[in-house]
């Protein structure tokens, strides 16, 4: 099954990376005699429904995984949602002017951090604190979740 899931999911990042976007998530389990595929797709500027729509009718047409899940399968994709957790450059530029809720492992600065992301460059995020700029470099991030307003 590792070999299956290894192939398989070589063949569906290709048809992601094809569509523009990446993989955050990918998930195959067997319930019972059912197999169970989860893919979880974001894009730089965040994906849209005929993002997904388009993604999952390749992998539905193509022939090397329909060889490979020759007993067939369930797929899911879907997009992470707004409660994933941001942790690399890619999940930050799409969200720049939000609230974000940054943890992190800079012993110089409480954590969590809570401010407005208002840059993001190649080795930090820049979040706005009460008007005062504050850097978090990604090799001190942990995570960061948007603040949703309800």
């Amino acid at each position: 099954m590792e070999n299956v899931k290894k192939d398989l999911e070589k063949i569906i990042e290709g048809i992601v990376a094809e569509a523009g976007c990446y993989t955050v998530g990918f998930n195959v389990n067997l319930q019972g005699s059912r197999t169970f595929v989860r893919l979880i797709v974001e894009s730089i500027s965040g994906i849209t429904l005929d993002e997904i729509t388009d993604i999952t009718r390749k992998i539905n047409e193509n022939a090397e995984i329909d060889q490979i899940m020759a007993d067939g399968y369930q797929l899911e994709v879907t997009s992470p949602g707004a409660e994933h957790p941001l942790k690399e450059y890619r999940d930050f530029p799409r969200n720049l002017g939000r609230k974000i809720k940054v943890f992190h492992t800079s012993k110089a600065m409480k954590s969590p951090l809570k401010g407005d992301l208002i840059d993001v460059q190649e080795d930090k995020i820049v979040i706005s604190i009460n008007g005062v700029a504050q850097e978090i470099f990604f090799t001190e991030l942990d995570y960061a979740k948007v603040v949703l307003k309800w």
